[in-house]
């Protein structure tokens, strides 16, 4: 893992060599990075338009001159053409390509057949060679500064929930509960993650209250919260970047046993997983403690998704805690665990 004190331009460069050093290892002399979120993995450039093409004697980063500037603040390290906007692809790309024969990898996962066909037209001289996951395996292993950025996303978000936690329960979000909707605790929400240090919530918010709840991905309605009995609230901020994933149920009325003993069950699944997490565990494993004790519940209909899953720069990253999922965990990979009892 790298040292905490590394540079931005040592970090990318770092990562870059990676990649570099794998696809010589099969005979690939370079990579076209197409996925934007790779790009920033690899550069550090937060534009939307830009094209890296990596090889082991130049990597040079292609965009155009909406992001000179940008790129000036944000890249260190990389040589950089800034080129038409017409013109950056495949034009400015291909010309690069050309100046080295060989094999080159494209991002399966992201480029289109259309610009595939280009890049061979304007590039007849080379190979190129479906990769997949080349930049997301590594991505699975977050280095410290990825960590501490991650860890601030997790912060901010825990920080904004606490807050509109504490004006449920004082009655701050309104005159009485029963005005209350999920609309105006999701808006709060997500106005508190920016005051907590967020650039922007990670994810649409959940703000699902009473029978809405049974929704995994429930969209916030109108729906006033003053009659139910809970309140499922899934959620997660942006700081640098890097993601956080959390979720929460708030229970608003003490009075309902059944409620009280699924809560427990999720949460002894939840607890007894998280115990069993380290590194050279298979993530199948883990999905298995915790689908068992919800299975041996009764309840084994009810949990229809995985377990849990990594994230970082995006938040649904590989690998997975699912029934399917045979990666190796190792030291430093990031995931959630978020087991759960649907009831209509």
């Amino acid at each position: 893992m790298q040292n905490s004190k590394t540079s931005d331009a040592d970090r990318f460069s770092i990562r870059r060599d990676k990649i570099i050093s794998n696809l010589s290892k099969r005979g690939i002399d370079g990579l076209l990075v197409t996925n934007p979120i790779n790009v920033r993995y690899l550069t550090g450039f937060t534009g939307g338009d830009g094209y890296l093409l990596l090889k082991k004697q130049h990597s040079v980063l292609i965009s155009d001159g909406r992001y000179s500037l940008q790129i000036q603040e944000e890249c260190q390290g990389i040589d950089v053409l800034i080129a038409s906007q017409q013109e950056v692809f495949p034009k400015s790309v291909c010309t690069q390509i050309n100046k080295q024969t060989g094999k080159i990898g494209i991002e399966s996962e992201s480029i289109t057949l259309m610009n595939s066909e280009k890049l061979k037209a304007a590039s007849p001289n080379t190979e190129f060679v479906p990769t997949i996951n080349e930049v997301a395996s590594l991505r699975q292993i977050k280095d410290q500064f990825e960590i501490s950025e991650i860890r601030k996303a997790i912060v901010a978000a825990h920080n904004a929930f606490t807050d509109v936690r504490n004006m449920i329960a004082k009655g701050e979000l309104g005159v009485r509960l029963s005005d209350v909707s999920e609309l105006s605790v999701r808006d709060e929400l997500e106005y508190r993650l920016r005051k907590h240090g967020a650039s922007e919530k990670s994810f649409a918010s959940i703000v699902c209250s009473g029978q809405r709840a049974a929704l995994p991905h429930g969209i916030p309605t109108a729906n006033t919260i003053g009659k139910e009995s809970h309140l499922l609230i899934d959620w997660g901020a942006i700081v640098n970047g890097y993601m956080s994933d959390l979720t929460r149920v708030i229970i608003l009325k003490e009075n309902n046993k059944k409620l009280k003993d699924i809560y427990n069950i999720v949460l002894k699944a939840q607890t007894e997983a998280i115990k069993a997490i380290k590194p050279g565990v298979i993530c199948q494993e883990i999905d298995a403690i915790a689908r068992g004790i919800i299975s041996d519940s009764g309840y084994a209909k009810n949990f229809n998704h995985g377990l849990g899953h990594s994230f970082g720069l995006e938040i649904h990253e590989n690998p997975r805690f699912n029934t399917t999922d045979k990666t190796v965990l190792k030291t430093g990979m990031v995931m959630t665990v978020e087991p759960g009892i649907y009831i209509k």
